[in-house]
């Protein structure tokens, strides 16, 4: 008898457990419900307005002269390069569209990237491609105290060394001015002389 109640009382037990875990099943692999359903048309209309913040992207607007600098060891000479860059609106008053020319390790190379604001997340969003490598490079980031440098933080595959998704640091310094320049940070170096390649742009009057 006591065999039979012990057997028993695993069977309830662990049937009590099956039902618990089929109830919490849906739960766990369904979209969470906002609070305030009815509001959720309200939220997406409020993300779509164009804002303050994607006000400042026309300050790149236009055609500049560019010199690239590599640096392929901390403290060594830069490689310098020469090219071309246009920033153009791609949808007007909220992504902006770099096309620019120029050379990475002596070979002729061209990129596009977009700049915009994103409304939902609160940060200035970018992404980078570029005739050369087969690798997609995305950041986010905020302006600086200053309002005259735009930071972005984001991953970079490296394959020469190799490393996959390593943290880099992007910089727009002296953003919308007639010279400005675009900084990569490779954050995986430590706290000091991170920079590892800039683009140095001149608007063309």
């Amino acid at each position: 008898m006591q065999t039979l109640t012990l057997a028993s009382l695993a069977i309830a037990a662990f049937s009590l457990c099956a039902v618990s875990l089929q109830d919490k099943q849906p739960e766990r692999f369904s979209h969470p419900v906002p609070k305030d359903a009815d509001g959720g048309m309200a939220r997406w209309i409020a993300t779509c307005k164009p804002t303050a913040a994607h006000a400042r992207l026309k300050e790149l607007l236009g055609k500049y002269d560019s010199t690239a600098r590599l640096w392929m060891a901390p403290g060594s000479p830069p490689m310098e390069s020469k090219g071309t860059a246009e920033v153009t609106w791609l949808h007007e008053g909220k992504w902006l569209q770099q096309k620019w020319t120029g050379e990475i390790m002596g070979q002729k190379t061209s990129g596009t990237a977009i700049l915009g604001y994103d409304n939902f997340k609160e940060r200035y969003v970018c992404m980078m491609v570029d005739s050369l490598q087969t690798t997609m490079n995305s950041a986010s980031g905020h302006f600086d105290a200053s309002g005259d440098n735009l930071t972005l933080w984001g991953m970079m595959d490296e394959p020469m060394t190799p490393e996959q998704d390593k943290q880099v640091k992007y910089v727009y310094r002296g953003f919308g001015k007639d010279r400005f320049v675009f900084e990569l940070h490779d954050m995986m170096i430590g706290e000091t002389n991170t920079r590892v390649y800039e683009v140095e742009y001149v608007r063309k009057k």
